[in-house]
């Protein structure tokens, strides 16, 4: 496993979380004139109040990046239990505008956000567990490899002088059946 590799794209991941939240925002306030529910509760105009929801969004990236981390550690199939664990988490926070007392066009606007910030999430730390586990060749079978190209034995592997091939022998019976013999083999 490498785990620069792993924490190296949940930091990416987190970029892109906090952005999305800013663009969902702007998309939502400017385009759509639809106010987004904050974590808190509180609408977010553009304020202090995204920022803290990009904070968070980035947060949920890094804590999602750590859960990662420890099933590349412990578990046989990380990814798999990642995809459950995340999956729901995702689906969790989709449903969490819901739970707030607001009007139902901003939950909605939140809700679809908080479900693309999963989305992207589990998505980008799926493919980097994957890219991040690094396969170990095994050493029993092939103790070496040769480059591309590389025509000759190996030192200490040269052909001991005054060792001849085997040469194929006809057995008794072939010679008693009456075969005809030839005075060369084709075998050689």
């Amino acid at each position: 496993m490498n785990p620069a590799r792993v924490w190296g794209g949940g930091v990416a991941a987190a970029v892109v979380a906090a952005l999305i939240v800013v663009v969902g925002v702007m998309i939502s306030k400017s385009l759509l004139g639809i106010r987004v529910l904050t974590p808190d509760g509180a609408p977010a105009y553009g304020s202090a109040a995204t920022t803290g929801y990009a904070i968070s969004a980035a947060a949920l990236a890094l804590v999602a990046t750590l859960l990662l981390y420890i099933l590349m550690l412990s578990t046989p199939e990380p990814n798999r239990f990642f995809g459950w664990i995340a999956g729901l988490g995702t689906v969790i926070i989709t449903l969490l505008p819901f739970m707030n007392s607001a009007a139902l066009v901003p939950q909605i606007a939140t809700a679809v956000i908080n479900l693309i910030i999963g989305v992207a999430i589990v998505s980008l730390l799926a493919s980097i567990g994957r890219t991040a586990i690094e396969e170990v060749p095994d050493q029993g079978q092939y103790p070496y490899e040769q480059p591309r190209g590389y025509d000759q034995q190996p030192r200490g592997y040269e052909q001991q002088r005054g060792y001849e091939q085997p040469r194929y022998e006809r057995s008794r019976e072939y010679e008693q059946r009456g075969y005809e013999r030839r005075d060369h083999n084709p075998y050689d």
